[in-house]
């Protein structure tokens, strides 16, 4: 195995089943939320294969799903350089331009002062070690926690202003997407230049499951994770079909994470057997507090109003997984 930067293309190889998607979710300095998520899917089940740009409107819950032929796709192998006909991604630029029956969407946006989630030979990415096991069902990287954009976007109607935004850039690729998942990301906070990002899955692993989590926090230059690989420990995590409380510890810290859903949600179009279809509920609009403490002593407590939520599948069977 040798070190790859999780950004890059993965499914040069043809293989099947196989899904790629980059999310880059957009926020401008009055609070409107966009998610735009380029990708690729194969299935194993048909000759069924499709590029794709989706786009879900934070306030409205509008969802938009362009398909593109695949040899419209075209991304490269060592970064995150990707052309779907005349739209491009990476992490510092999107230039997209689609004119549809239901969309029309043009404009270029630019990032600034991205921070990725560091990249090194034991530790490839947000997944650690388990990035180099070939049989994972799912894989997940994390581009940038937190950075500055400008630009602008027009949506059907609307003008979509980035100067002064914030954004938030993550990935996933493999054979399907977890059964079961608990996910929210932040990154605009009352007080401070902060971001989290946490996510709870089933995983399946040699002939059983077992929960994994991953959690970065990010806040005035210093970079935190909690995970499983990292021997991080669930203390405490409980919910109510509207709000999660988790506590996590590692050494001395202990971060605690309330979470609530969101009221707009979006139906997000993800892998499935023979095509992408729309089974995710996402919102824009979730509240997350968070409370970091070093042996004890408070160290940071800041809520954020704009925080994406996914709670999908069989969360309380996910979260009693998580407690043993």
């Amino acid at each position: 195995m040798f070190l790859r930067d999780p950004s890059a293309y993965h499914g040069e190889k043809n293989k099947r089943p196989f899904f790629e998607g980059w999310y880059h979710k957009l926020v401008t300095s009055d609070d409107q939320s966009l998610v735009i998520i380029p990708g690729i899917y194969r299935s194993g089940e048909n000759n069924n294969q499709t590029a794709f740009i989706m786009i879900f409107d934070g306030f409205s819950g509008d969802l938009f799903y362009e398909k593109f032929e695949v040899n419209q796709f075209n991304c490269s192998t060592s970064s995150y350089d990707l052309q779907i006909g005349s739209n491009y991604f990476s992490p510092k630029r999107i230039i997209i331009d689609i004119d549809s029956k239901d969309l029309i969407i043009n404009g270029k946006i630019t990032a600034d002062n991205l921070k990725p989630w560091p990249v090194t030979l034991f530790e490839p990415g947000c997944m650690g070690w388990y990035a180099y096991i070939p049989t994972m069902e799912c894989f997940h990287g994390i581009l940038s926690m937190n950075h500055s954009l400008s630009g602008k976007l027009m949506l059907n109607d609307s003008t979509y202003n980035f100067s002064n935004g914030r954004g938030y850039i993550e990935k996933d690729w493999g054979r399907n997407f977890p059964k079961d998942w608990i996910w929210a990301q932040a990154n605009h906070f009352s007080k401070t230049d902060a971001s989290i990002t946490a996510s709870l899955a089933t995983i399946p692993w040699k002939k059983r499951t077992f929960a994994g989590f991953i959690v970065g926090f990010y806040y005035e230059n210093n970079f935190l994770r909690f995970t499983t690989y990292r021997n991080s420990m669930i203390k405490d995590i409980h919910y109510d079909l509207t709000t999660l409380y988790w506590e996590i510890e590692r050494g001395d810290l202990k971060l605690e994470l309330t979470i609530e859903k969101g009221g707009k949600t979006g139906l997000l179009y993800a892998p499935d057997v023979h095509d992408m279809i729309p089974k995710v509920d996402e919102s824009l609009d979730g509240k997350i507090q968070c409370q970091l403490y070093n042996k004890n002593e408070k160290i940071f407590d800041d809520t954020s109003i704009l925080c994406a939520t996914e709670f999908i599948g069989d969360t309380n069977k996910l979260i009693e997984m998580a407690l043993n």
